[in-house]
């Protein structure tokens, strides 16, 4: 699992990475992500669980809303077992889902150049 918390200091959503499997994605100036998994968090609320895989269509696993409070800290987390992928912000659910698109890689963290703070890494197998 990988896991954060998060503190969106302007209107941009911030990211939580994993199973990362290709770098391949920095040799195409039009791709926005990673292949893996990513779990993309505004500051409004608004959440997506997608899935990236170079040269590929970002797939939309899950997507949904829930009450943040923009003024505090909030913890991002992805947890991996076998196929199935859980997303959850401050330890509440937001999805699991079934997938075989990545089996293994690298985490990362992200945002859209918006200021964003990070705190509390864990990265755990």
């Amino acid at each position: 699992s990988v896991s954060t918390d998060v503190r969106m200091l302007a209107n941009g959503p911030a990211a939580v990475m994993g199973r990362i499997d290709s770098s391949d994605v920095f040799r195409d100036e039009k791709a926005r992500w990673p292949s893996g998994y990513i779990l993309r968090v505004f500051p409004e609320g608004r959440w997506e669980l997608l899935s990236a895989a170079y040269k590929q269509p970002v797939a939309t696993l899950a997507s949904g809303s829930i009450a943040l409070d923009r003024n505090h800290w909030h913890r991002l987390e992805l947890d991996f077992r076998g196929t199935r992928v859980a997303a959850s912000i401050d330890g509440k659910p937001l999805a699991t889902v079934e997938s075989l698109a990545h089996s293994r890689g690298m985490f990362g963290l992200g945002t859209e150049w918006d200021h964003t703070q990070f705190d509390n890494l864990r990265v755990t197998p």
